[in-house]
Parts: structure tokens; sequence; C-alpha cells
């Protein structure tokens, strides 16, 4: 994970993790269409974006 991220960010990263692959999966399809996404509105667009890369990184992981 970027070392850079706040707390707050990876901490969010984390939560949403724990909902499980199916549930990270929908909030990064829902990203990728522009949909609101509700988890992540008390970021900034800039945090948001950041958490939506993290989680795709995380993801990738599972595509190999």
């Amino acid at each position: 994970m970027n070392p850079d991220l706040s707390k707050k960010v990876v901490d969010k990263i984390e939560s949403l993790c724990g909902q499980g692959c199916t549930e990270v999966n929908h909030l990064i399809e829902r990203g990728k269409d522009g949909s609101r996404i509700d988890e992540l509105s008390e970021f900034t667009h800039s945090e948001a974006r950041q958490i939506l890369h993290e989680l795709n990184q995380i993801m990738s992981i599972y595509e190999k």
C-alpha cells in the first residue's frame, strides 16, 4: 500500500476490504462508471480516487 496515504484513507481501505471481495468489486465498478459512492462521501475527490486506486491494486492480485 502507498506509504503516503493518510491514516484516514488507509483505515477506510482496510474497512472496505473487510467487507469482502464482492463488495470491493462492486465499489470499484461504481467508481469506474462515475456513480456516486456513498461509502466515500466523507473524502475529498482526490482521497476517493486514491482509495479506488488502492482497491484496484489490491484486487488485481486475485486476477492472476
